[in-house]
């Protein structure tokens, strides 16, 4: 066999793993929850959630306010509208007896309330009348949130940063 044989075979493996590092990369990057960012007062969670889907997370901190900041990442070359962030400064009571919060939309529309009366905190909105995705209570108890996208008007895998700062 001559060197040129050497040289295609291996010119082509490298191509067959490059290809095979880029899908899997691919792959992860879209399929698998990431803690991308831990710091003493700092995480940064990348989620794909499917049309329906939902991811819950615990809240770092009790009797001390927490921001959430969430954005949608646009995969599509497109900007969201009205907006892809939404946010909440939201405070669990340590002894259990529920959370309350104010909620920005991605409207800018604000709400403060707290588990006496809803478990809604915030929304990614695209109109007056259309949810995309929602960060609700989950546990009052386990200090849980979820995130939640909506089956009624998506219809494709939305990626999410969630940046929590406590």
């Amino acid at each position: 066999m001559s060197t040129k044989h050497y040289v295609r075979a291996i010119v082509a493996g490298a191509a067959v793993a490059a290809v095979a590092a880029v899908g899997g990369l691919a792959y992860a990057v879209t399929n698998v929850p990431a803690v991308n960012v831990t710091g003493p007062d700092h995480q940064r969670i990348t989620i794909t959630l499917l049309p329906g889907g939902s991811k819950s997370f615990k809240l770092p901190a009790a009797n001390r306010p927490v921001r959430i900041d969430l954005a949608k990442v646009s995969t599509n070359g497109g900007v969201q509208t009205p907006s892809e962030v939404f946010s909440a400064l939201v405070n669990v009571d340590k002894n259990g007896a529920g959370m309350s919060w104010i909620g920005t939309n991605s409207d800018g529309s604000q709400h403060a309330d707290s588990t006496v009366r809803i478990h809604n905190i915030t929304n990614l909105v695209c109109g007056a009348s259309c949810l995309i995705a929602s960060l609700n209570v989950n546990s009052i108890a386990g200090h849980t949130v979820v995130l939640r996208q909506n089956p009624a008007t998506t219809s494709i895998k939305g990626t999410y940063v969630i940046n929590i700062w406590y």
